[in-house]
């Protein structure tokens, strides 16, 4: 008896050890990469609640003065992860939020703000100075680098802008200082000496820039980023973050009889999480549109001998998957699958320095090009890691491609800039590649997109009659129903329209399983148009009763059929059908069920491992 309990309890262990090891050992290996990755990704600055929230505490301040200075025109960060600080349309929105809770407000920069001579450059800084004007900036001080650009180029700039520019010497486009009136006190900015005469004109002499200190200056803001200090003459002396990863804030309270009482001087982060301003967004698309394509960049691994060969050339991973499903199923729901769709979000899919690292073989001639709309090389495919495959896809052998497993080829773009503290782990993230895993469920897919991304767009193409389609609906909508709000789901039909339709024929539309099937989807589109809230349940009994009268599942979840009997025969319904449809036919997608996350077509086997059964098409 003894033996048999050990005999059990060997065998119990046995069976359900190796697993919970395994889980742990993978908890271990995120825990340790995302420590390292933290580490190496300081947060700059502080939340505007909390800045707001200790404005809020003391008496209102007399002024506040929101500054910037170097940020060489830096637009925005590339957005490869989310604690990058800065950009524009970010700092825009920031700016609109602390106005809007009524403080008196300077925005002012302290200058080095241009960087390069190029045409490309020229148009970035003006229009970097656009969406400065956007934000109403009181001033720029233009720093001893600022001037040293010749007059047409600062006057071609100067026009770009809303506001004045201040320096030591006066001429036709700069002044020397400037008076503003903030409610009862006069605030002079200043960019070279105060004088007795300002003195006399000001409550507070804030100095930008390159401004001299003396005994008149109260505040100095400078370019640089240096701690906040008091000089041995009183100034106060800020500084700011370069390339306009933070906006500063400097709170000032100001006696009745001028001069500083106190101050409170912080940083704004401008991380991920902080809103954005859609019009200075919309002027950062515009010009990267514009500037899509400048010279060309470096391109990656120049100098391996499968990139340098003329007669080799890019196939992309739909070449590689007539060989390799397994690996292509496991890559095809990793990030590097959808880095592409990164760009899109963030608007740089027009940038050749990002393109070059989320796309393959960018910068070769049979490459990913940008504008191309077949993006047939979007993504981080196979052959970014194991080189160009047209001699491999004609002559499979190991010595025309990569094996893929030197860890350094992967720091050409997982640099300190855009991955900070990767080269730290580059080891432990090769599990994320191995093609040997499986790949991840459609559940455990969006869980991820969602971490990434946001919200992730989940689009399902079915002919509604069609008995996978509808298989894989009872399997998809449970876990539609458990995102909910936090991903973009879409029903899509599969279905065309009659190229000479006639007057008898009962609707322009033909679907594979008839009439009733044309009329079930234009049903379905109406109630998850008119009962957003129980279409997803009419689907799943409408599933099951296929052979029975629509009007049962209707009646049953309180849906009004006389209304939808009403919408179903009008000319809008119709064009409502008719641009449902156009999706499916632009992807040209025939086949019942097809699944799209951010645009990446899978089979639906490969994401919902309990279906089975043969596509309608």
């Amino acid at each position: 008896m003894k033996r048999a309990i050990f005999v059990l309890v060997f065998l119990t262990v046995s069976v359900t050890l190796p697993p919970l090891y395994t889980q742990w050992s993978e908890s271990q290996r995120r825990r340790q990469i995302e420590r390292v990755k933290q580490q190496a990704r300081p947060v700059l600055g502080e939340r505007l609640e909390d800045i707001l929230s200790a404005l809020r505490n003391d008496k209102p301040p007399s002024l506040l003065i929101l500054h910037t200075g170097g940020t060489k025109s830096h637009l925005e960060p590339c957005g490869c992860y989310q604690e990058q600080s800065g950009g524009l349309p970010r700092r825009a929105h920031i700016v609109e939020q602390i106005r809007h809770h009524g403080f008196p407000t300077l925005l002012v920069d302290a200058g080095n703000i241009f960087d390069g001579t190029e045409k490309m450059d020229a148009q970035r800084c003006s229009v970097n100075l656009k969406a400065m004007a956007m934000m109403q900036y009181t001033a720029l001080a233009l720093s001893e680098t600022d001037l040293s650009y010749d007059d047409g180029y600062l006057k071609q700039q100067h026009a770009a802008a809303a506001f004045p520019f201040l320096a030591a010497t006066a001429n036709d486009f700069t002044q020397p200082f400037l008076i503003q009136q903030v409610g009862p006190h006069s605030v002079a900015l200043v960019a070279g000496e105060a004088t007795q005469h300002i003195r006399a004109q000001a409550d507070i002499i804030v100095g930008i820039g390159n401004a001299e200190v003396s005994k008149y200056i109260d505040i100095l803001i400078q370019p640089e980023n240096i701690h906040t200090v008091r000089t041995k003459n009183g100034t106060l002396s800020v500084g700011c973050q370069p390339e306009g990863k933070t906006l500063g804030v400097l709170a000032l309270w100001i006696h009745p009889n001028g001069g500083l009482d106190h101050h409170y001087a912080t940083q704004v982060a401008l991380t991920g999480d902080v809103p954005e301003s859609e019009s200075v967004r919309q002027l950062l698309t515009d010009f990267y549109q514009v500037v899509g394509q400048p010279a060309p960049l470096p391109r990656l691994f120049a100098g391996q001998h499968l990139e340098e060969d003329g007669q080799n050339g890019y196939v992309s991973a739909t070449a590689c998957r007539k060989c390799h499903q397994q690996e292509y199923r496991q890559w095809s729901t990793t990030r590097h699958a959808f880095a592409f769709q990164t760009l899109l979000k963030k608007q740089r899919h027009f940038d050749a320095g990002c393109v070059s690292c989320h796309t393959t073989g960018f910068g070769y001639p049979t490459g990913f090009q940008i504008g191309d709309p077949d993006l047939t090389l979007k993504g981080v495919q196979c052959e970014t890691c194991h080189g160009p495959g047209k001699h491999h896809i004609g002559n499979p052998k190991k010595t025309n491609i990569r094996n893929g497993a030197d860890t350094t080829a992967c720091l050409e773009c997982h640099d300190t800039k855009h991955s900070p503290g990767f080269a730290e782990v580059v080891a432990l993230h090769t599990k994320d590649i191995d093609h040997s895993g499986a790949p991840m469920n459609l559940e455990a897919l969006l869980r991820s997109r969602i971490a990434r991304m946001g919200k992730p767009t989940l689009e399902l193409f079915v002919m509604s009659y069609c008995p996978f389609g509808v298989q894989a609906e009872e399997q998809i909508i449970p876990i539609v129903k458990k995102f909910g709000d936090q991903i973009d789901f879409k029903l899509r039909f599969i279905a065309a329209e009659k190229e000479n339709p006639s007057p008898q024929d009962i609707t322009p539309f033909v679907s594979l399983h008839g009439y009733p099937e044309v009329a079930e989807n234009i049903r379905q589109l109406l109630i998850a148009e008119e009962y957003p809230h129980r279409y997803l349940d009419y689907i799943l009994c409408r599933g099951k009763k296929l052979d029975k009268t629509w009007e049962d599942c209707a009646e049953k979840l309180g849906i009004d059929v006389e209304r939808i009997q009403r919408l179903f025969a009008t000319p809008e319904t119709e064009h409502r059908f008719r641009e449902n449809i156009q999706r499916a036919a632009a992807l040209d997608i025939k086949a019942s069920p097809t699944l799209l996350v951010d645009n990446h077509r899978f089979q639906v086997t490969h994401l919902l491992k309990q279906t089975s059964g043969t596509a309608c098409q």
